[in-house]
């Protein structure tokens, strides 16, 4: 093999293997539109279009008392046990709009990481404080491990909130603890689109890994609805409520 086409493999190979470069582009602090901003180091603000993409998708597991925005916004993300760097996504998603705030360094505790922003965004486009909602994970392998988000201060109960354009009806929903009988069950059984929320007092149940696990049914315009069974694993700490 000539010295020319080692050198070029070594480039294709370099190139393939350098980070990913964040979406948010560089632009007015001023703006509404998501960009990226500082200090502290973000991606935040308005993208051009509403959410598109998954037919059902997991967009909160958090706690939050949240009615109005002071200056600054703090999140919090409780760690566990193996757990480094969790991936979190905060947004709101509206008809017309999608607010999202993602890409930030989190302060570390100890107990918590937490990352705190000013809220002139939130304010200026007016999102409405009790439509935020907020996602972590730790990666553990293949087997994500998903924790509460504490927006601002706890309720004293979990939010689970799935999102989907298409008209969706949940026919379970429940909260296990592998291995035992589940600990709270519902269904949603009238369809329909935008936001689903399932609310947990999970105080009173001991610390620990469970599954959420559901089965629902996106009913689509003369089309056979199409079934859909989870199970998401997240981490419990009465504490994370108190």
């Amino acid at each position: 093999m000539s010295y020319k086409i080692i050198l070029a493999s070594l480039l294709i190979f370099s190139v393939s293997h350098l980070p990913a470069v964040a979406t948010c582009p560089e632009g007015n602090a001023r703006t509404t539109d998501y960009i990226r901003r500082k200090p502290p180091t973000r991606c935040e603000g308005i993208k051009e279009e509403p959410k598109s993409g998954n037919s059902l998708e997991l967009i909160s597991i958090a706690t939050r008392n949240l009615s109005n925005y002071d200056k600054t916004l703090t999140v919090q993300i409780p760690q566990i046990r193996g757990g480094k760097n969790p991936d979190i996504k905060v947004q709101s998603l509206g008809d017309n709009y999608h607010y999202q705030l993602d890409d930030f360094l989190l302060s570390n505790n100890g107990s918590r990481f937490k990352f705190s922003w000013d809220t002139y965004v939130l304010r200026q486009a007016k999102i409405p404080a009790n439509s935020l909602r907020a996602v972590a994970s730790y990666s553990f392998g293949s087997q994500p491990v998903y924790v509460p988000v504490i927006l601002g201060q706890t309720s004293g109960n979990y939010e689970f909130v799935f999102y989907s354009q298409d008209r969706v009806r949940f026919t379970t929903f429940e909260i296990v603890s592998p291995g035992k009988p589940a600990i709270y069950n519902t269904s949603r059984p009238n369809p329909k689109n935008g936001e689903t929320i399932f609310t947990w007092n999970g105080r009173n149940a001991p610390s620990g890994r469970y599954e959420i696990h559901y089965v629902a049914f996106i009913d689509r315009r003369n089309e056979p609805s199409d079934r859909i069974e989870r199970r998401i694993v997240f981490e419990h700490n009465p504490n994370w409520l108190k």
